[in-house]
């Protein structure tokens, strides 16, 4: 890849990365949400209870941040975090009727912007896009596993 192609490619990530939080604030801030913060919520909803660090694998984020993210979260009454009965070590969070309720509205808003960022492609691109993306993430992570 050229010298070019290459600082083309970090600008359109860098855009869609800056208007994806753009949209997800304007969509989320009446309920006091954040996109960082609506990402637990529908991992949340999605899983049920689950320990607080299987957010660190599912995130690639650090046990600091999820706590910080969790504990706003719990804040807004959006989900409940206790004592794991078989680790006494491990947290257990489980979301609330209220992020329950929210749930549908965040994966519309989820789904409105995914069919925005892929509007004019055919279904073959759209699902060529989402491979190419999944595998440019898992390289982007593997990267940093090696360096470890």
């Amino acid at each position: 890849m050229e010298s070019s192609e290459e600082t083309n490619i970090l600008k359109m990530i860098s855009i869609i990365y800056r208007k994806t939080q753009m949209y997800l604030s304007n969509n989320l801030s009446a309920y006091g949400l954040t996109s960082g913060l609506a990402t637990f919520l529908m991992i949340t909803c999605e899983h049920g209870i689950m320990v607080q660090n299987q957010f660190c694998d599912l995130l690639d984020m650090s046990k600091g941040t999820v706590a910080k993210s969790l504990a706003k979260l719990e804040a807004l009454g959006y989900v409940h975090r206790s004592d794991n009965n078989t680790d006494g070590r491990s947290v257990d969070v489980c979301p609330t009727q209220k992020a329950l309720d929210l749930y549908p509205m965040l994966r519309n808003i989820g789904d409105h912007w995914t069919k925005q960022l892929s509007k004019g492609l055919t279904v073959n691109e759209q699902t060529a896009l989402f491979q190419l993306l999944e595998q440019s993430t898992h390289n982007a992570c593997s990267y940093f596993e090696h360096k470890k």
